[in-house]
C-alpha cells in the first residue's frame, strides 16, 4: 500500500469513528414547585414538592421528565416505541408531550405554559388497589441565559451564548 492509500484509510476510519459515536441532546433543567391531586378521592392529600422537569429535543421528539418522590416522578415524550404511543403537544402558547402505554393504557402528560411558566401534568397509576389520575400542578423558575428579551423560556442552545426561545 502506498503512502497515500494509508493517508486516506486513515481519514476515512477517522470518519466513521466520529459518525459512529452518539449523539446526546442537551438536557434542560427546571426546578418546580408543584402540588398533586387525586380528583377521584377528594380526601386524599399529598405532600406538595419541588421537582425538575427535564427537558431535551431530538429531531422533532420532545423528551419531558419530572423528576421527584412518588408520586411525582413521571415521563411523557413524542417518541413512538413498541410499548408506547407519543405526541408532541407543543404549540406558540406551551409546550407538552404526552404518553400511552399501549398494553395498559396508562397515560403521562407534561405540559409547560409559555406565559406563566405553569407546570400542569397527570399521569395513571395504582393506589390503594385502585387506578386513579394524579393531577400535578405549580410554578416552575426559568433558567436564564443572559438574553436581553424577558418574554418566554430562554434557554443557552449553543456555546455561541444563542438563545432559544420556547
Amino acid at each position: 500500500m502506498t503512502q497515500i492509500h494509508v493517508r486516506w484509510l486513515q481519514a476515512l476510519l477517522l470518519a466513521v469513528a466520529f459518525l459512529a459515536t452518539p449523539v446526546f441532546a442537551q438536557t434542560f433543567k427546571m426546578p418546580c414547585e408543584v402540588e398533586a391531586t387525586i380528583p377521584a378521592m377528594e380526601d386524599v392529600k399529598i405532600k406538595p414538592q419541588k421537582v425538575v422537569i427535564e427537558i431535551q429535543s431530538m429531531g422533532k421528539n420532545i423528551f419531558l421528565k419530572m423528576n421527584g418522590p412518588e408520586p411525582y416522578l413521571l415521563i411523557a415524550n413524542s417518541l413512538a416505541t413498541e410499548e408506547f404511543t407519543g405526541k408532541n403537544l407543543t404549540t406558540a402558547k406551551e409546550m407538552g408531550a404526552f404518553r400511552k402505554h399501549k398494553t395498559t393504557g396508562d397515560e403521562s402528560e407534561i405540559r409547560i405554559e409559555q406565559a406563566t411558566v405553569i407546570v400542569n401534568a397527570f399521569h395513571d397509576t395504582t393506589y390503594m388497589g385502585k387506578k386513579v389520575r394524579i393531577q400535578i400542578t405549580g410554578p416552575c423558575t426559568v433558567p436564564r441565559c443572559g438574553c436581553t428579551h424577558n418574554d418566554g423560556l430562554a434557554f443557552r442552545t449553543s456555546t455561541k451564548n444563542r438563545c432559544s426561545y420556547l
